[in-house]
């Protein structure tokens, strides 16, 4: 992955607008609570990888999945 890839995931994670709807979030959680809740478990529990370690990849598939939830 590329360090501005990097770069945008770790502005999101401490950035205040969730990447799944657009809504207020805490800073330093990957999503608000509602789209937290609707991944799936492993997904959830993959957010908490370090950074290196496979946040990056858990983050990007959980907005994907969030994205195809809202298509639907």
């Amino acid at each position: 992955m590329s360090s501005p890839d990097r770069k945008a995931i770790l502005d999101d994670f401490l950035g205040t607008k969730c990447a799944g709807c657009g809504k207020r979030k805490s800073s330093r959680m990957s999503h608000c609570r509602r789209c937290f809740l609707q991944l799936p478990h492993k997904m959830q529990a993959d957010l908490y990888k370090r950074f290196g370690e496979g946040y990056e990849e858990a983050f990007r598939a959980s907005c994907e999945f969030l994205a195809a939830r809202r298509l639907q």
